[in-house]
């Protein structure tokens, strides 16, 4: 009896021992083969867990950097079976109340808001004057990149300035106090007594604007709001880009002369269609309307210059013939004289938008052919850009001299 119950003591401890070793060897395959809670995804960057916190014994964390992505980032995130200690839980908060992120926000807000009108402070006060807008620009709210936009206006736009600082112009209207950066606005100077006032328009701009707009008041036709223009053969300059280099010369040499002048344009980055153009040409309080552009042809060999006018029987400006065939022909005359050019013709037309929508007298000024080599390298240069404003602005004298 005795040997069976010590063999029976044995039997019991074994078994008791084979027991604990399954137990062991149970829990540890447990960790190869644990899948996560559903509810547990990644939800973007941190840690996201199921409910408010799920299952503490999973976490995320970013995989080692792998050479093979090369670009310094984490490769993805990949689930693993982890103890989460008591400091993980302090380090990684709730969000799901949001007080936190709120708290940040607003103090981030509060503290731009301080920046805006320490910025909006710094302005220094000036005597009121009138300017207008030189291209499509932005009107912010406060004196900064990072203001908020109060609106977009077009080219041309008056505002009353009274005060600069870093680069900014403080505008008033009657909705309140703006702010526009500097190199966009240009003072509006009343034409001194006896002087005249020129509206120069260098043609077309960086982008073209394929919306279609009528050819002219009322009209059924339509045509492009503004196109793209041509471009140097030999110099690979844009047309938008002589354009308005030749019509800042012409207006130095204008203003050198005693004229006011205004500039449809002063930058490439604007959207003016052909009828805006010219109405505002006509709300600068301008007397003539000179359009400065450069010719092409599928032939190389086409140079020269020639201006364009409407026809007497124009369906839209027949009134402004006279002075428009006036002006055509004696710009033409001195831009040719100037130059040493050849002289095309005075082309009339009724096929320009720009000219059926003016309400002045008109030109286009064609100064040469892009598409020649030899007048495209011409008109890259700075001196015969110089004799072709000289020439342009002897016209207008002339014109203004015939009156």
């Amino acid at each position: 009896m005795e040997k069976m119950v010590r063999k029976g003591s044995v039997v019991y401890r074994l078994a008791a021992w084979v027991c604990v070793c399954v137990l062991v060897l149970g829990c540890a395959g447990c960790g190869g083969s644990a899948q996560p809670v559903p509810g547990q995804e990644s939800a973007g960057r941190g840690t996201q867990y199921g409910g408010e916190w799920g299952n503490p014994a999973y976490r995320e964390v970013p995989q080692p950097f792998s050479a093979e992505h090369g670009n310094g980032e984490a490769n993805g995130l990949e689930r693993v079976e982890t103890a989460v200690l008591e400091e993980d839980i302090v380090a990684y908060p709730v969000a799901a109340s949001g007080k936190e992120t709120n708290a940040v926000s607003q103090e981030q807000t509060l503290q731009r808001d301080a920046e805006m009108e320490a910025l909006k402070a710094a302005v220094t006060d000036m005597e009121a004057v009138e300017v207008y807008t030189t291209a499509t620009v932005r009107v912010r709210r406060a004196p900064s990149m990072e203001a908020e936009v109060w609106t977009l206006v077009k080219p041309g736009t008056v505002f009353t300035k009274n005060g600069e600082s870093d680069g900014w112009s403080r505008v008033v209207t009657e909705e309140g106090t703006f702010y526009i950066k500097s190199e966009y606005v240009r003072e509006k100077i009343p034409p001194a007594e006896g002087s005249h006032v020129i509206a120069i328009d260098a043609g077309h701009q960086s982008r073209a604007n394929t919306e279609k707009e009528p050819v002219g008041p009322g009209a059924g036709e339509t045509k492009m709001k503004v196109t793209g223009g041509t471009k140097g053969v030999a110099t690979g300059i844009y047309e938008y880009e002589l354009t308005l280099a030749v019509s800042e010369k012409l207006r130095a040499e204008l203003e050198n002369r005693g004229y006011q002048v205004y500039m449809v344009r002063e930058s490439h980055d604007v959207d003016i269609s052909n009828a805006e153009r010219a109405q505002m040409a006509y709300d600068s309080g301008a007397e003539i309307f000179v359009r400065i552009h450069a010719n092409g042809s599928e032939n190389s060999k086409a140079n020269g210059a020639m201006t364009i006018c409407p026809t007497p029987k124009n369906p839209y400006v027949a009134g402004l013939y006279a002075d428009s065939q006036r002006l055509s022909a004696l710009v033409l005359d001195s831009l040719t004289a100037s130059t040493g050019c050849k002289k095309e013709r005075v082309w009339e037309t009724d096929t320009m938008s720009g000219i059926n929508w003016s309400k002045i007298p008109v030109t286009i000024v064609e100064m040469g052919y892009m598409t020649n080599p030899e007048e495209d390298r011409k008109m890259a240069d700075e001196d015969y850009r110089q004799l072709m404003a000289s020439g342009i602005a002897d016209g207008i004298d002339a014109y203004f001299g015939g009156q």
